[in-house]
């Protein structure tokens, strides 16, 4: 099952989902923005997602994200109206629920702008708060969890401690 959440207007992204095997745990992954990716269409971070869940033995990915606003730059959250669509919330409780293993994975806060750094420590609390087990990437020099599109796979997932 490949499928993607957008709004309407195409603008936000509140999900995404991809099928990789036929067992195994779901891993869901919280990254700062969506890009292109949609139902159809991969972009370099859902694939290194899939190739991440394959080599942990997991069955799905589901991508979330800290702010659901479509965008191939992060820097343009800095000048967006709004960074997150109306059923945000809604769908970041979803994909908790449906998850075994919750990996935030958005890289360095120091990409995103200062204003927003308070929302990627909520979504921390949020995923801690939910009791799933967390897991990570590597933490950058930020202490922020490190981001697949810029790691290798023999790259492990350790427990947040």
């Amino acid at each position: 099952m490949n499928s993607a959440v957008l709004s309407p207007c195409r603008t936000f992204r509140y999900r995404l989902d991809r099928e990789v095997q036929a067992s195994g745990p779901v891993f869901a992954y919280f990254a700062v923005n969506p890009s292109t990716a949609d139902a159809t269409e991969d972009d370099h971070t859902v694939r290194k997602c899939w190739g991440f869940t394959l080599r942990n033995g997991g069955r799905r990915l589901i991508i979330g994200n800290v702010f659901s606003l479509r965008a191939k730059d992060v820097a343009e959250l800095s000048s967006a109206p709004v960074v997150c669509g109306p059923a945000h919330q809604r769908y970041i409780q979803e994909i908790i629920a449906e998850a075994d293993v919750l990996v935030p994975c958005w890289g360095s806060r120091t990409k995103v702008p200062r204003a927003l750094h308070p929302k990627l420590d909520e979504m921390l609390a949020i995923l801690r708060d939910s009791g799933k087990p967390m897991k990570h990437l590597g933490l950058t020099k930020s202490g922020d969890p490190g981001h697949p599109q810029i790691l290798g796979y023999a790259t492990p997932l350790v427990p947040w401690q």
